[in-house]
């Protein structure tokens, strides 16, 4: 297993890649649309060639693993022969070598006490080269795993709540401001530059893991940060008292916290869990950010509908509750 520190590397470097693959997402569909007029349908049924591309280099890359693997597998041979041939220059008995090539063919085919073939082990190149937690991991029962998801909480609250807050944002609250609200083309000029300047902020926020660990403290202080940002967002949408395009600032204010806190809250995890357990927490952990969203699309439908009553604006998916 690699260390501590060059696992949050690759977590760093996993979470700015998403962070720039945002950036590079808004450019692709602003290229198509405006430059040669293509629809929104359009664009994403074309966007299907990227997937097959990131198959293709999925499978490249396992090929590659293959063959990295049988030479490691090969070498690992050769030492085993290079220990036996110094073990039968120290024994000089023609007993002692035929005892050592028995050994050796021992590993794959190994006897049980009574001289019996037994199940054939496990290679030893899984256990030497690769020191995972998947071992533990398959020997824990399945509720003591649903446990250690449970214990995940100090991480995943905060992942949770800081993607709720700032979805709502974007699919509820952003999408209902526009200069002047009443014209449908300023909102959606207003949401499009709103989620260009928040994409920038959460990849700016995602480079920074090999940089610093945050705080457990501040890893729950950015989300609260997020919920104040969320207020202040509606209250700007209902009462205009901040009413211009300087409001992109705190768009990326909210870029910011949403991808500092996804960055820090798994490079928390990376530093605090035992490394047994490490790439099963990580991987567990990641849903929370997905509920998260789930959570804040069902609600923004709501939110839209109640900025929109307030701003005398027609065509809502659903009635305001409020």
């Amino acid at each position: 297993m690699k260390s501590e520190k060059q696992q949050r590397k690759c977590i760093t470097a996993f979470s700015s890649g998403t962070g720039c693959a945002g950036i590079v997402g808004y450019a692709y569909k602003s290229l198509l649309s405006e430059l040669f007029g293509w629809g929104l349908s359009t664009i994403v049924w074309s966007a299907i060639l990227f997937a097959v591309a990131y198959y293709r280099t999925f499978c490249a890359g396992l090929y590659e693993m293959d063959i990295r693997l049988e030479e490691a597998q090969t070498r690992l041979d050769n030492e085993r022969c290079a220990s036996s041939a110094e073990a039968e220059e120290l024994n000089g008995t023609a007993a002692a070598a035929a005892e050592q090539r028995s050994s050796l063919e021992m590993v794959t085919q190994p006897q049980d006490e009574e001289g019996n073939d037994s199940p054939t082990l496990l290679p030893q190149l899984s256990s030497e080269l690769t020191n995972t937690t998947t071992k533990s991991v398959h020997h824990m029962t399945a509720c003591e795993r649903f446990q250690t998801v449970l214990s995940l909480w100090p991480y995943t609250i905060p992942l949770f709540f800081v993607y709720m807050t700032e979805y709502m944002m974007q699919a509820g609250v952003w999408p209902a401001i526009g200069f002047p609200v009443t014209s449908a083309s300023a909102r959606g000029q207003f949401y499009h530059y709103a989620n260009w300047t928040y994409q920038v902020g959460v990849f700016v926020s995602r480079s920074s893991g090999n940089m610093f660990t945050v705080s457990l403290t501040m890893l729950w202080v950015m989300p609260m940060l997020q919920l104040v940002n969320l207020c202040l967002f509606w209250l700007i949408s209902v009462h205009h008292f901040w009413y211009d395009y300087s409001l992109l600032i705190m768009c990326f204010v909210v870029g910011l916290l949403g991808g500092g806190v996804y960055v820090q809250g798994y490079n928390r995890i990376n530093a605090d869990m035992p490394k047994e357990l490490r790439e099963f927490a990580l991987s567990s952990a990641s849903v929370a950010d997905s509920v998260g969203i789930l959570v804040a699309d069902i609600s923004s439908l709501f939110i839209q509908s109640c900025i929109y009553q307030r701003n005398g604006i027609d065509g809502a998916v659903v009635n305001c509750p409020l």
